[in-house]
């Protein structure tokens, strides 16, 4: 029987640990994006939970750079939303996305993004236009390289989460009383026995949980574009002096991401930090291996220019073309997220996005089972929201890589005279109509809208759900808009409780109706009055009650039967029959 070191499980609160055996509420295979907010969401409402990873740190490989203003909205719910926004570029470094020949050639459009400073003050959001961004927080631009070490300090915090970094979990097996990894510590080969209520599997493309599952993948896979369609090399590196060596080019105004389209070769340039380092990506030709790679014959094609120094960092090869979906993200006592759900090209930046949104949504379900006050039915409802969900965000990927990696070269793009200008004007116009597709999307990212079991359902139509249009509602189902409560930064969002919450909109609440039915159900409850015109305006109702997500799950007016509006939204029914009153 082997103890198990501090150094690797850290364990504490109710999770019990044995020399070989640990006993949790629920096992989280993966600390990505996904599974590491999952652990924050669990943490954060005290369940026991058990984090393993394979790695024993955070990625140091660029990876997804895009973070919804969704997503910083769900880290502002758990205060950290400041730390990953002074992550990655400096300030004042601009987040523009930016199309040009050759990084020395022509720069034929720009679609202009604040930069972290100017979004933190709103003193200036670019091309996005204020008012389609009612948000708090403006999508930001940084590195999972960034990110995923915040996640980790804040994992970190919660005592009740046990971390296994550098251990791969090679068995997963459930039965009706329960769940189990078999996992073994990757530097020692120690085995260790997890036994929780439920697993989830937040590990990848190949995880291990969804083949434990029996499920499989659907939609399109490895489709074949000019780009963004087949094996995808990203170029990590350094360079002190590459805007210095580039200044007579397109980056004297730099941009943190540059895409260098000519007919010869495509890529995409990101500025990691904006002040050395960068990745490029460019897509392989069919049969071509990496290892074939000439990375300064690369630069040098896609700068057009002078050679400029760099010392390389390292090489990942990828497939792009992916709408991919699984089939169920629920089968009994195993879950998925992340990427073991879905898997995207990144075109829309919305892979790492969509993860982190799992979480969210999964974690407040998988804390009112383990803790009592919902029935396991309610985990149904994760499936049955963030499938679609899924499905409508892997198709909008893909829409946006047709979009891109179909757009032909025209002849003269790099010509002198008017035949070349008249080219890039053409191609420019092209691409701005793309650019503005595929990153002013605020409907994509804050119009998300679920349809389940624990929704309220209404008579009139729901909203439109347009990628690049946000109509702010309350509207059952949908992300609780967003209303400045006392000035600039503020949100009305920021009252809300870490579990449900009922927004009274009207002087005449009956709190007392609420509170009595919330206690009756064992439902954590925060009563916020806001009589406020702008916000009943804005809400649509006397009475709101929003999710632990921030979703709403009812609204109507203080005649309403507080004891089935609740019940409905954790999965329960309330029987008015005479003689058969209860709720199960």
């Amino acid at each position: 029987m082997h103890s198990i070191r501090a150094t690797r499980a850290e364990a504490a609160g109710d999770t019990t640990v044995t020399s070989r055996t640990l006993t949790t509420e629920v096992a989280i295979v993966g600390a990505g994006p996904s599974g590491l907010m999952l652990a924050i969401e669990l943490g954060c409402r005290g369940v026991p939970c058990v984090l393993i990873d394979t790695n024993l740190s955070a990625p140091t490989s660029p990876k997804a750079n895009a973070t919804s203003a969704r997503t910083m909205e769900h880290y502002r719910r758990r205060g950290f939303s400041h730390l990953v926004r002074a992550a990655g570029l400096s300030a004042h470094h601009p987040q523009d996305v930016m199309y040009c020949t050759r990084l020395a050639g022509h720069e034929i459009a720009r679609f202009k993004i604040p930069s972290r400073a100017q979004a933190a003050d709103r003193s200036d959001v670019g091309d996005y236009g204020d008012a389609q961004w009612p948000t708090p927080e403006l999508p930001h631009r940084a590195q999972q390289i960034y990110i995923e070490p915040i996640l980790r300090e804040q994992v970190a915090r919660f005592e009740c989460v046990t971390r296994l970094y550098g251990y791969r979990a090679d068995t997963v097996l459930q039965d009706d009383s329960g769940a189990t990894v078999d996992a073994q510590e990757i530097a020692t080969g120690e085995a260790i026995h997890i036994q929780a209520r439920y697993v989830v599997g937040c590990d990848g493309p190949r995880s291990t949980v969804r083949k434990a599952m029996d499920v499989s993948y659907t939609g399109a896979s490895q489709e074949q574009r000019d780009f963004f369609g087949g094996q995808m090399l990203s170029i990590h590196f350094r360079s002190p002096n590459l805007y210095r060596q580039l200044a007579g080019g397109p980056l004297q105004r730099p941009a943190w991401q540059t895409w260098i389209m000519n007919p010869q070769l495509r890529g995409i340039l990101v500025a990691i930090n904006g002040i050395d380092e960068f990745g490029i990506g460019i897509q392989l030709k069919p049969g071509q291996v990496p290892d074939s790679v000439d990375v300064l014959q690369v630069f040098k094609i896609l700068t057009g220019g002078p050679a400029f120094d760099y010392e390389l960092l390292g090489l990942t090869p990828w497939m792009a073309g992916y709408m991919l979906v699984a089939d169920q993200f629920r089968r009994g006592r195993l879950l998925i997220a992340g990427d073991a759900a879905h898997l995207f090209t990144p075109t829309g930046g919305m892979g790492y996005n969509t993860s982190v949104d799992d979480a969210v949504n999964l974690g407040w379900k998988l804390a009112a089972v383990t803790q009592g006050w919902a029935p396991e039915a309610l985990l149904d409802s994760y499936h049955a929201e963030r499938h679609p969900i899924a499905r409508r965000n892997t198709a909008f990927a893909r829409s946006m890589a047709d979009s891109i990696g179909r757009i032909a070269m025209p002849p003269d793009l790099e010509s002198g005279g008017p035949r070349g200008e008249q080219a890039r004007v053409a191609l420019g116009e092209a691409l701005l109509q793309h650019v503005r597709n595929e990153f002013n999307i605020p409907g994509l990212q804050l119009g998300v809208r679920y349809e389940s079991a624990i929704v309220a359902t209404e008579t009139t139509a729901p909203p439109a759900d347009e990628p690049n249009r946000y109509l702010p509602t309350a509207y059952p189902g949908a992300r609780a808009p967003h209303l400045e409560t006392q000035g600039p930064g503020s949100s009305i969002l920021d009252g809300f409780g870490v579990v449900f919450t009922l927004l009274c909109l009207t002087p005449a609440e009956p709190q007392a109706d609420w509170a009595a039915a919330a206690a009756r159900l064992g439902i954590p409850l925060t009563l916020l009055p806001y009589a406020d015109p702008a916000a009943r305006d804005l809400y649509g109702a006397d009475l709101v009650l929003v999710r632990p997500d921030h979703h709403v799950a009812w609204r109507g007016n203080t005649s309403a039967d507080a004891l089935s509006v609740l019940a409905k939204a954790i999965g329960r029914a309330v029987f008015t029959t005479p003689g058969l009153e209860g709720i199960r």
